[in-house]
Protein backbone atom coordinates (compact mmCIF):
# COMPACT_ATOMS: atom_id res chain seq x y z
CA UNK A 1 0.00 0.00 0.00
CA UNK A 2 1.54 3.43 -1.25
CA UNK A 3 2.44 5.50 1.73
CA UNK A 4 1.83 9.54 0.93
CA UNK A 5 3.98 11.54 3.53
CA UNK A 6 2.83 15.25 1.91
CA UNK A 7 -0.58 16.44 1.09
CA UNK A 8 -2.23 15.64 -1.63
CA UNK A 9 -4.03 18.75 -3.59
CA UNK A 10 -6.55 17.46 -6.54
CA UNK A 11 -7.48 20.96 -7.28
CA UNK A 12 -10.85 20.69 -6.93
CA UNK A 13 -11.43 17.72 -8.78
CA UNK A 14 -13.49 14.79 -7.42
CA UNK A 15 -12.74 11.41 -5.57
CA UNK A 16 -14.40 8.77 -7.03
CA UNK A 17 -15.33 5.30 -6.17
CA UNK A 18 -13.05 5.82 -2.70
CA UNK A 19 -14.15 4.36 0.16
CA UNK A 20 -13.42 5.62 3.55
CA UNK A 21 -11.22 3.59 5.58
CA UNK A 22 -13.75 0.64 7.06
CA UNK A 23 -12.86 -0.54 10.00
CA UNK A 24 -14.36 -2.07 13.23
CA UNK A 25 -12.58 0.02 15.86
CA UNK A 26 -10.98 3.66 15.58
CA UNK A 27 -7.68 4.58 13.95
CA UNK A 28 -4.91 5.25 16.49
CA UNK A 29 -2.80 8.53 16.65
CA UNK A 30 -5.88 10.30 14.57
CA UNK A 31 -5.15 14.20 13.30
CA UNK A 32 -8.12 16.72 13.05
CA UNK A 33 -9.98 16.10 10.66
CA UNK A 34 -9.39 12.52 10.07
CA UNK A 35 -12.12 10.24 9.16
CA UNK A 36 -13.03 6.69 9.23
CA UNK A 37 -16.27 4.23 9.04
CA UNK A 38 -16.99 1.83 11.60
CA UNK A 39 -18.07 -0.91 10.07
CA UNK A 40 -19.40 -2.47 13.08
CA UNK A 41 -22.06 0.20 13.84
CA UNK A 42 -22.46 1.90 10.40
CA UNK A 43 -21.49 4.95 11.10
CA UNK A 44 -18.99 7.77 10.06
CA UNK A 45 -16.73 9.26 12.40
CA UNK A 46 -14.19 12.51 11.86
CA UNK A 47 -11.80 13.48 14.46
CA UNK A 48 -12.31 17.06 16.31
CA UNK A 49 -8.67 16.96 17.84
CA UNK A 50 -9.80 15.45 20.76
CA UNK A 51 -12.62 13.53 20.51
CA UNK A 52 -14.61 11.23 17.49
CA UNK A 53 -17.65 12.76 16.13
CA UNK A 54 -20.42 10.81 15.15
CA UNK A 55 -21.73 12.27 11.51
CA UNK A 56 -24.54 10.03 11.67
CA UNK A 57 -26.90 11.91 13.93
CA UNK A 58 -27.76 11.79 17.69
CA UNK A 59 -30.43 9.55 16.92
CA UNK A 60 -29.29 6.02 17.49
CA UNK A 61 -32.86 4.02 17.52
CA UNK A 62 -36.18 4.67 17.74
CA UNK A 63 -38.10 2.69 20.44
CA UNK A 64 -41.93 2.17 20.42
CA UNK A 65 -43.24 3.24 24.10
CA UNK A 66 -46.34 2.24 25.39
CA UNK A 67 -49.45 2.15 23.12
CA UNK A 68 -47.17 2.46 20.37
CA UNK A 69 -45.95 -0.37 17.93
CA UNK A 70 -42.94 -0.69 15.32
CA UNK A 71 -39.60 1.67 15.64
CA UNK A 72 -35.98 0.49 14.65
CA UNK A 73 -32.29 1.40 14.71
CA UNK A 74 -31.36 1.67 11.05
CA UNK A 75 -32.35 3.55 7.90
CA UNK A 76 -36.78 5.32 8.29
CA UNK A 77 -38.81 3.61 10.68
CA UNK A 78 -42.21 4.03 11.45
CA UNK A 79 -44.28 4.32 14.35
CA UNK A 80 -47.60 2.78 15.16
CA UNK A 81 -50.56 3.88 17.48
CA UNK A 82 -52.22 1.39 18.98
CA UNK A 83 -55.99 1.39 20.22
CA UNK A 84 -56.88 0.81 23.77
CA UNK A 85 -59.69 0.67 26.52
CA UNK A 86 -62.33 2.58 24.88
CA UNK A 87 -60.01 3.95 22.10
CA UNK A 88 -59.90 2.94 18.28
CA UNK A 89 -56.66 3.83 16.01
CA UNK A 90 -57.57 4.92 12.45
CA UNK A 91 -55.43 5.41 9.73
CA UNK A 92 -56.22 9.44 10.07
CA UNK A 93 -57.31 9.73 13.59
CA UNK A 94 -57.61 8.19 17.00
CA UNK A 95 -61.47 7.98 17.90
CA UNK A 96 -62.70 7.34 21.42
CA UNK A 97 -65.04 3.99 21.26
CA UNK A 98 -69.02 5.48 21.91
CA UNK A 99 -70.52 4.71 25.24
CA UNK A 100 -74.03 4.43 24.20
CA UNK A 101 -74.49 8.51 25.79
CA UNK A 102 -77.19 9.96 23.21
CA UNK A 103 -75.19 13.35 22.29
CA UNK A 104 -77.65 15.64 23.60
CA UNK A 105 -78.34 18.65 26.79
CA UNK A 106 -79.69 17.14 30.13
CA UNK A 107 -81.00 19.57 32.39
CA UNK A 108 -83.75 22.19 32.07
CA UNK A 109 -85.55 24.90 34.77
CA UNK A 110 -87.84 21.87 36.06
CA UNK A 111 -85.09 18.91 35.61
CA UNK A 112 -81.37 18.34 36.71
CA UNK A 113 -78.66 16.47 34.98
CA UNK A 114 -77.63 12.78 36.34
CA UNK A 115 -73.84 11.75 35.28
CA UNK A 116 -72.38 8.29 35.76
CA UNK A 117 -68.90 8.52 35.07
CA UNK A 118 -65.78 6.13 34.71
CA UNK A 119 -62.67 5.86 35.87
CA UNK A 120 -60.97 6.88 32.57
CA UNK A 121 -63.62 9.91 32.73
CA UNK A 122 -66.06 9.47 30.50
CA UNK A 123 -69.58 9.38 30.86
CA UNK A 124 -71.11 6.32 30.66
CA UNK A 125 -74.42 7.26 31.67
CA UNK A 126 -76.89 10.45 31.54
CA UNK A 127 -80.18 10.88 32.36
CA UNK A 128 -82.50 13.90 34.01
CA UNK A 129 -84.51 14.05 37.41
CA UNK A 130 -87.20 16.32 37.91
CA UNK A 131 -87.24 19.14 40.69
CA UNK A 132 -90.22 20.59 42.42
CA UNK A 133 -90.18 24.43 41.12
CA UNK A 134 -93.16 25.12 43.71
CA UNK A 135 -92.34 26.22 47.45
CA UNK A 136 -94.33 26.45 50.34
CA UNK A 137 -94.60 29.30 52.42
CA UNK A 138 -96.07 28.96 55.75
CA UNK A 139 -96.32 31.70 58.99
CA UNK A 140 -97.51 31.99 62.26
CA UNK A 141 -101.30 32.72 61.44
CA UNK A 142 -102.81 32.15 58.17
CA UNK A 143 -103.36 29.32 55.55
CA UNK A 144 -99.91 28.12 53.58
CA UNK A 145 -99.12 29.82 50.24
CA UNK A 146 -97.20 28.38 47.07
CA UNK A 147 -94.94 30.41 45.23
CA UNK A 148 -93.74 28.97 42.16
CA UNK A 149 -90.01 29.33 41.68
CA UNK A 150 -88.56 31.44 37.86
CA UNK A 151 -92.54 32.79 37.75
CA UNK A 152 -93.69 34.00 41.10
CA UNK A 153 -92.51 36.86 43.54
CA UNK A 154 -91.99 36.23 46.99
CA UNK A 155 -92.77 39.46 49.02
CA UNK A 156 -91.88 40.08 52.64
CA UNK A 157 -94.68 42.64 53.66
CA UNK A 158 -93.78 44.72 57.27
CA UNK A 159 -96.77 46.10 59.11
CA UNK A 160 -97.12 49.81 59.39
CA UNK A 161 -95.54 51.29 62.59
CA UNK A 162 -94.36 48.12 63.66
CA UNK A 163 -92.08 46.42 60.64
CA UNK A 164 -90.10 47.37 57.79
CA UNK A 165 -88.40 45.43 55.25
CA UNK A 166 -85.74 46.57 53.11
CA UNK A 167 -83.94 44.61 49.88
CA UNK A 168 -80.53 45.75 48.87
CA UNK A 169 -77.24 43.71 47.43
CA UNK A 170 -78.95 40.77 47.34
CA UNK A 171 -80.44 40.47 50.79
CA UNK A 172 -83.14 41.20 52.74
CA UNK A 173 -83.41 42.93 55.88
CA UNK A 174 -86.03 43.09 58.44
CA UNK A 175 -86.88 45.16 61.53
CA UNK A 176 -88.60 47.67 63.50
CA UNK A 177 -89.70 51.09 61.98
CA UNK A 178 -87.88 53.91 63.62
CA UNK A 179 -90.75 54.93 66.18
CA UNK A 180 -92.78 51.56 66.29
CA UNK A 181 -96.09 51.45 67.83
CA UNK A 182 -97.73 48.70 69.02
CA UNK A 183 -101.15 47.84 68.91
CA UNK A 184 -100.93 44.76 71.13
CA UNK A 185 -99.78 43.92 74.54
CA UNK A 186 -96.40 43.52 74.64
CA UNK A 187 -94.41 41.21 76.67
CA UNK A 188 -90.63 41.21 77.77
CA UNK A 189 -89.69 37.83 79.58
CA UNK A 190 -85.71 39.39 79.39
CA UNK A 191 -84.20 42.58 80.73
CA UNK A 192 -85.52 45.74 78.86
CA UNK A 193 -83.33 48.61 78.84
CA UNK A 194 -84.44 52.18 77.58
CA UNK A 195 -81.25 54.31 76.94
CA UNK A 196 -83.36 57.78 75.67
CA UNK A 197 -83.33 59.97 77.98
CA UNK A 198 -87.22 60.29 78.44
CA UNK A 199 -89.43 57.19 78.77
CA UNK A 200 -93.38 58.12 79.00
CA UNK A 201 -95.77 55.48 80.26
CA UNK A 202 -99.66 56.44 79.33
CA UNK A 203 -101.35 53.78 81.48
CA UNK A 204 -103.94 54.01 84.66
CA UNK A 205 -102.50 50.90 86.28
CA UNK A 206 -98.33 50.52 86.52
CA UNK A 207 -97.49 46.95 89.14
CA UNK A 208 -94.03 46.52 89.82
CA UNK A 209 -92.30 43.59 91.70
CA UNK A 210 -89.27 45.07 92.70
CA UNK A 211 -89.79 46.72 96.32
CA UNK A 212 -87.05 49.28 95.29
CA UNK A 213 -87.53 52.39 93.07
CA UNK A 214 -83.79 54.13 92.31
CA UNK A 215 -84.17 58.14 91.24
CA UNK A 216 -81.41 59.72 89.58
CA UNK A 217 -79.49 56.02 89.04
CA UNK A 218 -77.43 58.23 86.34
CA UNK A 219 -75.93 60.39 89.09
CA UNK A 220 -72.12 60.00 89.82
CA UNK A 221 -69.91 62.03 92.21
CA UNK A 222 -70.78 64.35 94.91
CA UNK A 223 -74.81 64.78 94.91
CA UNK A 224 -76.05 67.92 93.94
CA UNK A 225 -79.87 67.40 92.31
CA UNK A 226 -82.99 66.51 94.85
CA UNK A 227 -85.11 64.49 93.44
CA UNK A 228 -88.84 63.24 94.78
CA UNK A 229 -92.26 62.08 93.09
CA UNK A 230 -94.79 64.54 92.59
CA UNK A 231 -98.38 63.95 91.94
CA UNK A 232 -100.13 65.05 89.17
CA UNK A 233 -103.84 66.65 90.35
CA UNK A 234 -105.52 67.95 87.15
CA UNK A 235 -106.76 71.91 88.12
CA UNK A 236 -105.94 71.28 91.47
CA UNK A 237 -102.00 72.09 92.49
CA UNK A 238 -99.82 69.13 92.51
CA UNK A 239 -98.27 67.98 95.59
CA UNK A 240 -95.10 66.12 95.76
CA UNK A 241 -92.47 64.36 98.01
CA UNK A 242 -88.91 65.53 97.67
CA UNK A 243 -85.29 64.68 98.99
CA UNK A 244 -83.85 68.00 99.30
CA UNK A 245 -79.95 67.39 98.30
CA UNK A 246 -78.73 70.72 100.28
CA UNK A 247 -80.13 70.15 103.35
CA UNK A 248 -80.30 66.47 103.27
CA UNK A 249 -83.80 66.12 104.50
CA UNK A 250 -87.08 64.98 103.00
CA UNK A 251 -89.74 67.39 102.52
CA UNK A 252 -93.52 67.54 101.40
CA UNK A 253 -95.33 70.10 99.29
CA UNK A 254 -99.23 70.73 99.31
CA UNK A 255 -99.05 74.08 97.40
CA UNK A 256 -96.26 72.94 94.61
CA UNK A 257 -93.84 75.63 96.36
CA UNK A 258 -93.76 75.74 99.88
CA UNK A 259 -91.71 72.64 101.34
CA UNK A 260 -92.20 71.22 104.90
CA UNK A 261 -89.51 69.40 106.43
CA UNK A 262 -90.39 65.86 107.28
CA UNK A 263 -88.51 65.32 110.89
CA UNK A 264 -87.02 62.02 111.71
CA UNK A 265 -88.37 60.83 115.12
CA UNK A 266 -85.03 60.53 116.93
CA UNK A 267 -84.15 64.18 116.02
CA UNK A 268 -87.42 65.19 117.26
CA UNK A 269 -87.57 63.22 120.64
CA UNK A 270 -85.37 63.25 123.88
CA UNK A 271 -85.78 61.06 127.16
CA UNK A 272 -83.79 60.62 130.43
CA UNK A 273 -84.42 59.89 133.84
CA UNK A 274 -83.36 62.57 136.87
CA UNK A 275 -82.96 62.61 140.34
CA UNK A 276 -80.49 62.16 143.19
CA UNK A 277 -82.35 62.76 146.82
CA UNK A 278 -80.64 65.84 147.34
CA UNK A 279 -81.05 68.45 144.34
CA UNK A 280 -84.13 70.44 143.72
CA UNK A 281 -83.48 71.77 140.61
CA UNK A 282 -81.76 69.85 136.98
CA UNK A 283 -80.44 71.14 133.84
CA UNK A 284 -81.71 69.03 130.80
CA UNK A 285 -79.72 68.86 127.77
CA UNK A 286 -82.09 67.68 124.75
CA UNK A 287 -80.07 69.23 122.08
CA UNK A 288 -83.19 69.44 119.27
CA UNK A 289 -82.67 72.77 118.29
CA UNK A 290 -86.13 74.38 119.67
CA UNK A 291 -87.72 76.35 122.48
CA UNK A 292 -90.60 74.61 120.54
CA UNK A 293 -90.85 71.62 122.75
CA UNK A 294 -93.63 69.70 125.12
CA UNK A 295 -91.81 68.29 128.26
CA UNK A 296 -93.95 65.82 129.70
CA UNK A 297 -92.92 63.99 133.87
CA UNK A 298 -93.82 60.43 135.34
CA UNK A 299 -93.15 58.93 138.35
CA UNK A 300 -90.82 56.12 137.02
CA UNK A 301 -92.17 53.85 140.09
CA UNK A 302 -96.22 54.61 139.55
CA UNK A 303 -96.03 55.62 136.11
CA UNK A 304 -98.46 58.63 137.27
CA UNK A 305 -97.85 62.30 135.31
CA UNK A 306 -96.03 64.51 137.70
CA UNK A 307 -95.81 67.90 137.23
CA UNK A 308 -93.07 70.39 138.17
CA UNK A 309 -91.49 73.88 137.27
CA UNK A 310 -90.02 73.57 133.20
CA UNK A 311 -87.86 76.68 131.95
CA UNK A 312 -87.00 76.37 128.52
CA UNK A 313 -83.29 77.91 129.33
CA UNK A 314 -82.38 78.14 125.36
CA UNK A 315 -83.06 76.16 122.51
CA UNK A 316 -81.38 73.30 123.48
CA UNK A 317 -81.66 73.04 127.61
CA UNK A 318 -84.50 72.94 130.44
CA UNK A 319 -84.40 73.69 133.78
CA UNK A 320 -86.61 71.63 135.81
CA UNK A 321 -87.49 72.50 139.59
CA UNK A 322 -88.79 70.24 142.31
CA UNK A 323 -90.39 71.61 145.23
CA UNK A 324 -89.03 68.55 147.21
CA UNK A 325 -85.49 66.55 146.17
CA UNK A 326 -87.17 63.30 144.04
CA UNK A 327 -85.16 60.22 144.60
CA UNK A 328 -82.28 59.04 142.39
CA UNK A 329 -83.71 58.69 138.60
CA UNK A 330 -87.31 58.57 140.31
CA UNK A 331 -88.38 60.95 137.64
CA UNK A 332 -88.80 60.43 133.52
CA UNK A 333 -88.13 63.45 131.80
CA UNK A 334 -90.35 63.16 128.18
CA UNK A 335 -89.30 66.23 125.54
CA UNK A 336 -91.08 66.32 122.17
CA UNK A 337 -89.95 68.90 119.10
CA UNK A 338 -92.94 70.93 117.65
CA UNK A 339 -92.86 71.62 114.08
Amino acid sequence: MARYLSNIDLANNQLQNASLHPTGTAPSSPVEGQVYFNNSSDKLFVYSGSSWIDLTGDISEVVAGSGLTGGGDTGSVTLNVIGGTGITANANDIAITNTGVSAGSYGSGTAIPVLTVNAQGQITAASTAAISTDLTIAADSGSNDVVSIGTDTLTFAGTSNEIDTTVSNNQIQIGLVANPTISGNLIVSGNLTVSGTVTTVNTETINLADNIITLNSNATGSPSENAGIEVERGDSTNVSLRWNETNDVWELTKDGSNYKTIQNIQESTFAASIGDGSATSYTVTHNLGSRDVVVQLYDNSSYDTVFADVTRTNTNTLTIAFGAAPSTNDIRVLVTKIG
